[in-house]
């Protein structure tokens, strides 16, 4: 592989961008969207960009396992995880994985009021809990498993034509 096309594959994999990948890589800009087009269609391109995925999956410890493990987090989360019986906020650091996997954050205010004396003091704390979009995880995990295809392939239609003749028929 030529130099200018590990450039252009090295700043394509960190940008996306074909064309500024291209003008990146030395060549023209007025022809770097036509070219980083063809670079991409290139077989060796392609693996070199492929074998820069997966040593930055490892390096990370990124697997489809742990993303599906992650997804499962936040569909499957149960918000009663993190009360205790008198309905009080568990201490974060006490959350079990499956838990602290589903929480995008947590807010913490203090309640202000006055005592008999007429003293500012703290009357109470509220607590919200934010927890990332259990649909969405619901869906993704639903696309990844399948469940939707026979719904999708309901959707498209199905044409047999008939080689002997001009006739073309709907299949169900």
């Amino acid at each position: 592989m030529q130099d200018n096309h590990i450039k252009f594959a090295d700043k394509y994999f960190e940008t996306l961008n074909a064309s500024q990948s291209a003008i990146y890589a030395g060549f023209s800009e007025d022809t770097s969207r036509q070219i980083g087009y063809n670079l991409l269609q290139r077989e060796d391109v392609q693996g070199y960009i492929e074998n820069l995925r997966l040593e930055q999956q490892s390096k990370h410890g990124v697997t489809k396992d742990r993303l599906i493990e992650e997804y499962a987090k936040i569909a499957f989360f149960d918000i009663r995880e993190v009360f205790d019986v008198d309905g009080g906020l568990i201490n974060i650091k006490q959350l079990d994985d499956k838990s602290a996997g589903a929480i995008a954050s947590i807010k913490s205010s203090e309640e202000w009021g006055e005592d008999d004396n007429g003293d500012k003091t703290i009357v109470g704390t509220l607590k919200e809990v934010k927890v990332f979009d259990k649909i969405r995880a619901l869906q993704d995990l639903g696309k990844h498993l399948g469940l939707f295809e026979k719904d999708n392939d309901q959707k498209k239609a199905n044409i047999q034509i008939n080689i002997d003749s001009t006739d073309a028929q709907l299949g169900e």
